[in-house]
């Protein structure tokens, strides 16, 4: 695990200062504080900005680690199937969790509790009313982001990739489809699923793991 020390270590301190608001603040209350409180008072052109932004990192949770697994079927078969198998992993434990809790989103919380809240609302994106609990994009994210990390072996490529993850975290709580709460769940979920899967990925060596789509090309063309 020394290979992602620094993602491992950063991602303890973000673990610990969420859990320490979550704890200090009431559910609905922190939502409102870490969306439309701060939203309001900015100008229009950043929230313009932001809702793009935030649009599309949080697809670091559902399509791109798909298609970065892709294109390392070109450079590495195993790289490729622990990008594969993190995201597989996550799925097997966040469904049933959601569908044992079935918690409602903020859409839905809201609309039960304090009606009068307006949430911010980013266009192109349809807010979800239930399975809340965890977040399973920010649970998909930690665990590809962790997987590249312990891949790339880079420490300057960790602190990027646990900064790209935090960042889709927290998409998922600037487009009002989840809580803090669902982002600290799911990346637990994401970074212990990751990690046990390495660890039970590097017991064994096989081969073909070193073979890549481009080296059976070149074979074929000799």
């Amino acid at each position: 695990m020394k290979k992602a020390l620094w993602f491992y270590i950063l991602y303890g301190v973000f673990l610990v200062a969420l859990g320490a608001v979550i704890l200090l603040n009431e559910k609905g209350d922190l939502h409102e504080l870490l969306t439309i409180k701060w939203i309001s008072q900015c100008n229009k052109n950043y929230v313009l900005l932001c809702d793009e932004f935030f649009k599309y990192i949080t697809e670091m949770g559902s399509i791109i680690p798909f298609v970065v697994a892709g294109v390392f079927l070109f450079v590495n078969f195993g790289d490729a199937l622990f990008l594969l198998l993190s995201q597989l992993a996550v799925t097997f434990v966040v469904q049933p969790i959601k569908h044992y809790m079935n918690m409602p989103r903020p859409k839905t919380f809201f609309a039960e509790t304090a009606p009068d809240v307006v949430l911010h609302q980013v266009e192109g994106v349809d807010m979800h009313a239930m399975l809340s609990f965890p977040s399973g994009h920010t649970a998909s994210a930690f665990a590809f982001l962790l997987a590249m990390a312990l891949i790339c072996k880079r420490t300057w490529l960790s602190v990027l990739f646990l900064l790209l993850a935090v960042l889709t975290g927290y998409s998922r709580i600037y487009l009002s489809q989840h809580f803090a709460e669902d982002v600290f769940a799911g990346s637990l979920v994401g970074v212990l699923t990751t990690t046990l899967l390495y660890w039970l990925y590097i017991q064994k060596s096989y081969k073909w793991q070193e073979y890549s789509l481009c080296t059976i090309f070149k074979r074929k063309n000799r």
